[in-house]
């Protein structure tokens, strides 16, 4: 995908998330907490030990307490402490108007879910459980308290996408688990923008304590660059933690296929040892055990009895929520207008981005001249063609679309782009009614700019209903649009110190890539010195040996020592090809491509394994296209990597010679072709996985295998422009993907 194309698609993204008010909560959680709903009584305490172990209940109390101006006593604000002082009445109203999340029915095709939702929040629950412990060690009451609710809530940007793009989320999650990689990695690859982003977003848009939105967005990133002195850097470093702990537990998905292993700067910088994890994983599936009961994550008829529970609980409730409704009417008919620029300057935050501004100026823009629909854009960059627009039509409901300016139009007439006047839309910017999804009436649509310092950042553009000629109202208009301006302006600013600290923040995560990768061509050039240094300080020696027992085994007649010089003959020739093999790893021939079809390359690599296990024929199963396509690649080296490969597969057979399938699929996306080579054979556990493309490394007994064959074929088809990822499950199998460019 190009890269405007991943930063529109990002942005589409964003907008989408963007109308997301709460998360949807699980049946089985609705179940729980509807059952301490009897009538007008709340059970306060059984609602606030459900609410603070499910997401989408702990991140609607912390948005009700900032939208009900709560002042917490405690220096960090707490679920609990939410609870109590919102009152019973709100909290009922809360968990009955929150929304259940549904499965998705794919009639055509029965897919497993690669992700289902409720693995993913069990997977959050896990992170929460051990961030506790984790504070227990680290944190004082109140810190631990904010960190058990920022692990829940650190993959809310998952939740956020698998409810308003479920097909997406589904995707995405399994093109993490074929190609090996992180679910960060996949999201970037299909949306241009990945949950940390999302989820920081979302958090803000409600938000959500700060310790909590640092918690979400920078979980994922190096452990090392997260200081003390940074806000919340401590408990950020327990998430980051608690999320390594709970993905090697097993309990719930979280839809990563690159676990990271736990440092030992990040057990220095919390103060904790090997031993504590250790007791804290001994002890974490009892805790999230006892959360997924209290949640009722593990009742099998949760469905059903939801419903039942539901329909009681309207019965009970209805008589009471048809008078409250009807107050509600009878209130909102007897307030009264306010001013436009007192109404909007008071609803503004601090933390709000451009867009929430925006929607807040649109509506008391409507609602303060009585116009009809309203939209208002922004162009802080003269080049910029791609806008986003707030609409507000009849219904009162803002929305926020992507529109493209066509050229050779302007996105800011140029008889406003310097002063303040109000001109006819219809004939200065007729591309504006194209690309709106409701009408607006092109001869009394009025388009007005947005100011800051004489130069034009936007437009204001409103159908004018009043009888009254819109010029008369030129001074009123032209102050309210400089105040919204002014507000408009100073948001995107703040926007833009945000993104720069978002890009800081994807920096120090590719640092650390980079890190890992320098440490690992370092590791290249050490293997390089040594296999150099040994075949220089060896081959010499192991000559020497080899030729004189060679001799002495020419003239002994003893058995036994015959025997014994056999022995030394063969360990001394094992030896010379270890060095062989090292130097072959380190420092392979530069490779000499030539354009040949793939098919005759997986021959070559089938001929060669057969000699090598002295079979007659591989039990060998090759699925792919009429016409195979061709690749320009050194035939040597790319043979003896497949060779490995299937040499792998047939070790993973004690005794046996397959089957093995290779399949070769035409490039899906242009410029490349796969091929897959799949066995059922033992398969590999997720630490064996992730080293079984490390040169020495082996799952074999001591003496059996050097732990060459994977890391030899990755180096070989890496110098033949073509990527290797492997795919294991104990018991199930393995899969090797190969990529190879055309």
């Amino acid at each position: 995908m190009a890269k405007t194309d991943i930063s529109t698609t990002a942005r589409q993204v964003e907008l989408i998330i963007r109308q997301l008010d709460s998360l949807s909560t699980l049946p089985e959680v609705a179940t729980a907490y509807l059952a301490t709903v009897s009538g007008n009584k709340l059970d306060k305490p059984a609602i606030t030990e459900i609410i603070e172990s499910d997401a989408a209940l702990t991140a609607k109390v912390f948005a009700l307490a900032y939208a009900e101006s709560v002042s917490f006593d405690a220096e960090k604000p707490s679920v609990k402490e939410a609870v109590a002082k919102l009152g019973a009445e709100l909290i009922r109203e809360l968990i009955l108007s929150l929304k259940i999340s549904q499965p998705r029915h794919c009639p055509s095709k029965q897919v497993e879910n690669p992700l289902p939702v409720k693995a993913l929040a069990l997977h959050c629950l896990t992170v929460a459980c051990a961030a506790n412990e984790i504070g227990k060690l680290t944190l004082g009451p109140q810190d631990r308290s904010i960190a058990f609710s920022a692990a829940l809530l650190h993959d809310i940007g998952k939740l956020a996408i698998a409810e308003l793009m479920p097909r997406s989320f589904e995707k995405i999650a399994a093109d993490a688990i074929e190609m090996n990689l992180s679910y960060q990695a996949a999201e970037q690859k299909h949306l241009g923008i990945d949950h940390t982003i999302i989820g920081k977003r979302l958090a803000e848009k409600w938000h959500l304590p700060k310790e909590i939105v640092m918690a979400i967005w920078l979980h994922h990133s190096d452990t090392e660059a997260i200081s003390d002195n940074m806000t919340a850097g401590k408990i950020t470093q327990v998430v980051a933690l608690a999320d390594i702990i709970a993905n090697a537990s097993g309990i719930g998905i979280s839809g990563s296929c690159d676990h990271q292993p736990i440092t030992p700067e990040i057990l220095q910088s919390l103060n904790i040892t090997n031993e504590q994890i250790e007791a804290i994983k001994r002890s974490l599936g009892e805790k999230v055990e006892t959360k997924s009961n209290l949640l009722g994550l593990t009742n099998p008829h949760a469905r059903t009895a939801y419903s039942q529970l539901l329909r009681e609980t309207a019965e009970k409730l209805a008589a009471d929520y048809k008078t409250l409704a009807s107050g509600n009417r009878t209130l909102a008919t007897a307030t009264a207008h306010m001013e436009l620029i007192c109404e909007s300057l008071l609803a503004v935050k601090p933390e709000m981005d451009t867009i929430e501004v925006s929607e807040i100026f649109a509506a008391a823009w409507q609602k303060h001249y009585q116009t009809g629909p309203v939209c208002i854009y922004t162009q802080f960059d003269p080049d910029q063609s791609t806008l986003e627009m707030v609409t507000v039509d009849d219904s009162n409901e803002p929305k926020t679309i992507l529109v493209n300016v066509p050229a050779p139009a302007d996105a800011i007439p140029p008889a406003i782009r310097k002063k303040f006047a109000v001109l006819k839309a219809s004939e200065t910017s007729k591309w504006i009614f194209d690309q709106l999804d409701f009408e607006m009436c092109k001869s009394s649509t009025m388009i007005i700019p947005l100011l800051v310092r004489q130069r034009a950042v936007g437009a204001i553009v409103f159908e004018h209903r009043s009888p009254s000629d819109p010029s008369d109202q030129s001074e009123s208009l032209s102050a309210a649009a400089s105040i919204a301006a002014g507000v408009i302006a100073m948001t995107g600013i703040c926007r833009d110190h945000e993104t720069l600290a978002e890009q800081f923040a994807d920096l120090l995560g590719q640092l650390k890539i980079t890190r890992d990768k320098l440490t690992e061509a370092r590791s290249l050039a050490g293997v390089a010195e040594m296999a150099a240094g040994a075949s220089h300080e060896l081959n010499n020696p192991l000559a020497v040996i080899s030729g004189r027992t060679q001799l002495l085994m020419d003239i002994e007649t003893d058995e036994n020592k015959q025997q014994m010089l056999k022995q030394i003959h063969a360990r001394a020739g094992e030896v010379s090809q270890i060095v062989e093999d090292l130097m072959e790893f380190a420092r392979p021939a530069a490779p000499n491509p030539v354009t040949i079809s793939i098919e005759e390359v997986i021959g070559s690599a089938v001929r060669q394994t057969e000699e090598q296990y002295n079979l007659r024929k591989l039990e060998l199963n090759l699925e792919s296209p009429a016409e195979m396509p061709a690749v320009n690649v050194d035939i040597d080296q790319t043979a003896a990597a497949i060779k490995n490969i299937l040499s792998n597969s047939l070790d993973s057979y004690p005794g046996e010679n397959g089957p093995i399938t290779i399949t070769v699929d035409m490039p899906k996306e242009e410029g490349f072709v796969t091929v897959r080579i799949t066995d059922t054979g033992c398969g590999m556990d997720t630490p064996t996985l992730a080293k079984a493309m490390q040169p020495f490394f082996s799952a074999k007994p001591a003496g059996r295998k050097r732990g060459m064959g994977l890391a030899h074929a990755r180096r070989l088809l890496n110098l033949n422009n073509a990527e290797l990822n492997i795919q294991s499950k104990p018991n199930h199998g393995t899969t090797a993907t190969i990529k190879f460019k055309l």
